[in-house]
């Protein structure tokens, strides 16, 4: 028999939510520090509290049920609020403590937040920094969702629920494996790019659309221009793919730093083209910052 849903508890709805979140009552068991029988329990006794299925079991795997997507949604929202709630708590009595949910594309993601976030807990030591990394796409997706408080991506979209500011510019470069013929030149054309097989990172990246944007200055098309071989998921397999020899590519300058120290790339100017590209701090119109969010936007801007 149902149980009345009065009796709805917030710790129950957290450990469905990483359930769902994860797609695993082991993942979930292993995020939150619990044995795995202790989280099947609590969702168990949500269920039935609910009197209905919220997860679907299949293989290793579970999913949300049509209720279960609802309550998710209800769960993000809730659990969102009472982190906020804790925050502006700490905010009050003159403490930043807590966790910034944040989220960042590939470059900013892996080569420039990791540092500044780092600075940062130098100055706020308890807070704890829960850094999200993806394609440009999937961050802005994340944001929408409330996965993440702020976002740091490599493009604006057109959707009137973000806000997005400009917040670093980014060289990218033409890069290429040691021993390359390009590696002697001082420069190369643009149509020259075409000669090489491209190793292109995938649709929804920042890089990718970046690119794209700059062609655009030239009346060049991607697809036109470049003999691509392969897409890759992140810089880092480009990266690898480069310093194997299968290609030339278009990467962060940021991104390549230290390979070019170490010699196993080198970077090649294009004629008469600069390529330089912004990167975004995003965050959702309809919510309200939390004060650690505001505490991280505010030293970005006065490092």
């Amino acid at each position: 028999m149902a149980r009345s849903k009065n009796d709805l508890d917030l710790r129950k709805l957290e450990l469905f939510y990483w359930v769902a979140e994860l797609k695993s009552f082991s993942r979930a068991a292993e995020h939150l520090s619990l044995r795995q029988p202790t989280v099947s329990a609590h969702v168990r006794e949500l269920e039935e509290t609910l009197g209905a299925k919220i997860l679907n079991r299949v293989g290793g795997g579970v999913s949300p049920t049509a209720l279960g997507q609802l309550l998710l949604e209800q769960a993000r929202a809730l659990l969102a609020l009472r982190r906020e709630t804790l925050v502006a708590l700490d905010h009050f009595q003159g403490r930043v403590k807590g966790e910034l949910m944040i989220g960042g594309s590939n470059i900013p993601g892996e080569y420039i937040l990791p540092r500044k976030l780092g600075a940062f807990i130098k100055k706020y030591p308890e807070v704890k920094p829960i850094l999200r990394i993806g394609d440009s796409a999937g961050i802005v997706e994340a944001v929408l969702d409330g996965k993440v408080e702020l976002g740091f991506v490599g493009f604006k979209v057109g959707d009137r629920r973000l806000s997005f500011q400009r917040i670093w510019k980014d060289q990218m470069v033409v890069a290429v494996p040691k021993g390359h013929p390009w590696g002697r030149l001082k420069a190369i054309d643009l149509k020259d790019l075409g000669k090489e097989g491209f190793i292109s990172r995938e649709g929804g990246s920042g890089t990718l659309r970046s690119l794209r944007n700059l062609l655009s200055r030239k009346r060049q098309e991607p697809e036109k221009l470049l003999h691509v071989i392969m897409e890759l998921g992140s810089t880092e397999a480009i990266k690898e793919a480069l310093i194997a020899g299968l290609g030339v590519s278009i990467l962060s300058r940021t991104s390549i730093r230290r390979e070019i120290e170490d010699g196993l790339l080198k970077e090649v100017p294009i004629r008469g083209l600069k390529l330089e590209r912004d990167f975004y701090q995003v965050f959702h119109r309809g919510r309200t910052l939390s004060p650690i969010s505001q505490a991280f936007i505010h030293f970005l801007r006065h490092q």
